[in-house]
């Protein structure tokens, strides 16, 4: 199949679309109408430029409300087909795509309908050109693909051919079946999109709300085994009509475009792309300076982390707790300090341990992850890493058995490992990044085209200045249970997280124990996140707890959830440094991550908060 995009996917200028489609490996653009009128040329010069570049002109779109007009328009539409056409050959298209007619007043008359595509097909055969025709869910005769077949069949012309709406069709509620009826050779493209698995108004969907594959919930699995089985060989056009992903720059929707088919390919089986396994987080790196160093430092130190390492000539040490590993990174002249410039103490860097490192440097160079950087200076463990969201790093650990821990070569051991691994804290159980919301999208494409990590449905979470939008993805052995957070509301916690740091940003880390309760009894809680009073009242019309429990939950700012099966959860925050907080929970056969106490969290942040505005406001008045 040849893989395509519709310059319409973009924003910008044509010429820049036309260059961001051909830097990523797509083999052909469709040139929507619209975009000519802003090119710097003349419409001539669109073929040589897309030609340089290696890319084809798959299309001209689309001849729009053609078919079954009224007779007072017929010969104005004859007329407007042969200027479209003109123009498709002009631009180098063997291809005029026809939408179905939308007008209220067309025609119901398959007969009138076949004609008038078998006239435009003979103006088409005229200039050596195909017509490729596409029902529409929102038309007003021709709403499926077995209709528009129909249709080509009447018209009986060699060079008028289907053009397949996957969007349009599943809106419908048709499916893919009835393509075992239609000849491949007249299947002359498939526009391909996802979309939400939400009911919503069909022109809405289609206009607005496409996705790229691996964004959405469509099955398009059934559709990619239909057109194997038919052997198609012919474009399939990623059309993305969507405000959001228009939002990126032209490279980065050409990238999730290109990866989109990978990650489609390989789950349909079309591909066998490299499937190591990531296993889970090794390292959390911190980078940190002066004053916010030495307040992470002693958060760490009250919730029982152990400093049990220490670089061999660097500012950098290890802080530990059962299997959590916590870099503080204080170099003055390296990644970490430069992203301390930028954004205040925050997560420069995870450390993903895969079983399969080989594989999955290749599987990052197939998904078009970027170049795999290497760090180390002589003498010191050689970690590849690549840039995650927001100009992150994400290191790639050797997860084989006997391969070095990633502290065995670089530093020297300072404390007490026995103290660190038998610490009240077990692992990592989750963590939340928040990313700008135009962002959201293309964020969630990386995680699962990069590391194969599947997500869940999405949900909103009421912040007390907004709604924020939250999707949950996973690694397979669900050691890594990552939250994406975002937000248009400009004053909620995730929104003002993600001004403050301009890029995506790592919020907030989830740590696991045995017995939150004792563990809570050593914890200051000048520390803690202050929970308001009225959520402990709340309790005890949610759940059937014992008086004593909420009690010793309030004394404690300890929050409590439960789930459908009966799992109870208890959640612990931190007060927040420079936005970013970590977590205490304790699961009891509990699935979630307590998204249903994320608003009374929200509101006790946004309390602190405007606690310190305030304070701030009457010293500058002072």
């Amino acid at each position: 199949m040849k893989r395509g995009i519709s310059s319409l996917s973009f924003s910008g200028p044509l010429r820049k679309k036309i260059e961001a489609a051909a830097g990523s490996g797509f083999d052909g653009i469709e040139i929507f109408r619209e975009d000519l009128v802003y090119w710097d040329g003349a419409p001539s010069e669109v073929a040589g430029f897309a030609a340089d570049l290696g890319i084809e002109v798959l299309s001209l779109q689309s001849l729009r409300d053609f078919e079954g007009a009224p007779d007072e328009i017929r010969a104005w539409n004859m007329e407007r087909a042969r200027r479209f056409l003109d123009l498709a050959a002009e631009i180098g298209s063997s291809l005029l795509i026809v939408s179905a007619n939308t007008r209220s007043d067309t025609c119901d008359d398959p007969e009138r309908a076949a004609a008038d595509l078998a006239a435009l097909a003979d103006l088409a055969a005229e200039r050596g050109l195909r017509v490729g025709y596409e029902a529409l869910s929102t038309s007003r005769v021709v709403r499926t693909y077995s209709q528009a077949w129909r249709l080509i069949e009447m018209a009986d012309r060699a060079n008028l051919g289907l053009v397949l709406g996957v969007v349009h069709t599943l809106a419908t509620g048709a499916d893919f079946s009835a393509l075992a009826s239609i000849d491949p050779e007249r299947l002359f493209l498939v526009h391909l999109a996802d979309a939400p698995a939400v009911k919503m108004d069909i022109r809405l969907l289609s206009r607005h709300f496409r996705l790229f594959p691996g964004q959405g919930d469509l099955p398009l699995s059934g559709l990619f085994a239909a057109l194997r089985e038919r052997a198609y060989a012919g474009p399939v056009s990623m059309e993305i009509f969507n405000d959001q992903v228009r939002a990126m720059p032209a490279q980065r929707i050409a990238d999730d475009g290109i990866r989109s088919f990978h990650l489609l390919a390989e789950t349909t089986g079309a591909m066998a792309a490299p499937r190591p396994t990531v296993e889970d987080i090794g390292f959390i790196e911190f980078a940190c300076q002066g004053s916010d160093a030495g307040d992470l430092k002693r958060l760490l130190e009250a919730m029982g982390f152990v400093c049990t390492h220490r670089h061999r000539s660097k500012a950098v040490t290890l802080y530990r707790q059962g299997e959590i590993h916590l870099v503080l990174n204080e170099e003055r002249d390296a990644l970490a300090h430069s992203f301390y410039l930028l954004h205040g103490l925050s997560i420069c860097a995870l450390g993903f341990r895969v079983d399969n490192l080989p594989a999955m440097i290749d599987r990052i160079s197939v998904f078009r992850g970027g170049e795999f950087a290497h760090l180390a200076n002589a003498g010191e463990l050689d970690i590849p890493a690549i840039r995650g969201l927001g100009g992150s790093m994400i290191f790639c650990l050797d997860g084989r058995a006997g391969a070095p821990a990633f502290y065995d070569v670089d530093f020297v051991r300072v404390g007490d490992d026995g103290a660190a691994e038998g610490g009240a804290l077990r692992a990592l159980d989750h963590l939340s990044q928040a990313v700008p919301p135009t962002e959201f999208l293309s964020s969630l494409l990386f995680y699962r085209a990069m590391f194969g990590f599947e997500a869940d449905e999405q949900i909103d979470i009421i912040d007390p200045h907004g709604t924020v939008r939250s999707r949950n993805i996973s690694n397979d052995n669900g050691r890594i249970r990552l939250a994406l957070n975002a937000s248009i509301g400009p004053s909620t916690m995730t929104q003002r997280f993600v001004s403050k740091n301009i890029f995506p940003a790592y919020q907030h880390f989830a740590f696991s124990c045995a017995d939150i309760f004792a563990y809570a009894k050593n914890l200051d809680q000048d520390l803690v996140l202050q929970i308001p009073e009225n959520y402990y009242f709340d309790l005890s019309l949610r759940f059937n707890l014992e008086d004593s429990l909420i009690r010793e939950m309030r004394a404690n700012n300890i929050l409590y959830d439960e789930d459908a099966n009966g799992g109870a959860y208890f959640q612990i925050f931190t007060r927040d440094i420079n936005g970013l907080f970590l977590e205490v929970v304790q699961r009891n056969a509990y699935a979630g991550f307590g998204a249903a106490n994320a608003p009374v969290r929200m509101a006790a942040q946004a309390r602190d908060f405007e606690r310190v505005q305030n304070l701030m406001a009457e010293i500058q008045e002072q």
